[in-house]
C-alpha cells in the first residue's frame, strides 16, 4: 500500500495523493511553490528539495542521485543511532538476549506499540493531528479547534474549523473521527 500525503500551501491543500503526485501537481502549478507536505496517517511533515524538474526532485526524495548510486555496503534502512540510558542489569539482560542490545530493544518497541492502551494510541493521534492542525496556527479557530480536539468535542472542532477551505475540513474531521473511535472502543487496530 502506498503512503498517502497532503500539500498544503497558504492554508489550502493544493494536492493530495503519493509523493510522486504532489510533487508532479505541485510542480505543474509553475509558481515556484514550495509548499508543506504531510504523510496523512503520520501527519509527519517531509521535507522537499524542489529545486529542479520532476524527475529531479522525485530522484532525490527515493534517494537516486548521482553520488548515492556508486555507494556500497548495506542499504540505508532509515535507522539512526541515538544514546540510551539503561541501568547496569539491564545492559546484562540486553546482552543475553538473542541479536543483541539493538534487536532486543527494536522487538520490546514494537510489541509495546503493538499492544497500546486506548489512552496510549489517544495520546499518539492527538499529537498527529495537532501536528496537522499546527499548519494552521494563524487561522481563525485554531485555539478552539486544538482544545476541542483534546476534549474530544466533536461538535466544538466542527464549529473551530467551520471557516476554514472544505477540502481541509474533510482531511481534519477524518483525523478526530480516528480519535474519537478509539474513544468510543470502535477502532481498528484495538483488535
Amino acid at each position: 500500500m502506498t503512503n498517502e500525503y497532503v500539500a498544503i500551501y497558504e492554508q489550502s491543500l493544493i494536492a493530495q495523493g503519493p509523493l510522486e503526485t504532489i510533487v508532479r501537481e505541485t510542480m505543474a502549478r509553475g509558481d515556484g511553490i514550495e509548499p508543506i507536505v504531510l504523510e496523512i496517517e503520520s501527519c509527519k511533515r517531509i521535507e522537499i528539495e524542489w529545486h529542479g524538474d520532476p524527475d529531479t526532485v522525485l530522484a532525490r526524495l527515493h534517494g537516486h542521485s548521482d553520488s548515492a548510486r556508486g555507494k556500497r555496503g548495506r542499504p540505508k534502512l532509515g535507522v539512526k543511532s541515538k544514546e540510551v540510558t539503561l541501568l547496569p542489569r539491564h545492559w546484562e539482560w540486553l546482552a543475553t538476549q538473542r541479536g543483541g542490545a539493538s534487536v532486543t530493544l527494536r522487538r520490546l518497541v514494537d510489541a509495546a506499540m503493538k499492544n497500546a492502551t486506548a489512552e496510549e494510541r489517544i495520546s499518539m493521534k492527538q499529537n498527529q493531528l495537532y501536528s496537522l492542525l499546527s499548519v494552521f496556527a494563524d487561522a481563525p479557530g485554531f485555539e478552539e479547534a486544538a482544545r476541542a480536539m483534546y476534549r474530544n468535542s466533536r461538535i466544538g472542532y466542527e464549529k473551530a474549523i467551520s471557516p476554514w477551505p472544505e477540502d481541509i475540513k474533510v482531511l481534519l474531521l477524518q483525523k478526530f473521527d480516528d480519535i474519537a473511535a478509539i474513544h468510543q472502543g470502535k477502532d481498528s487496530e484495538a483488535s
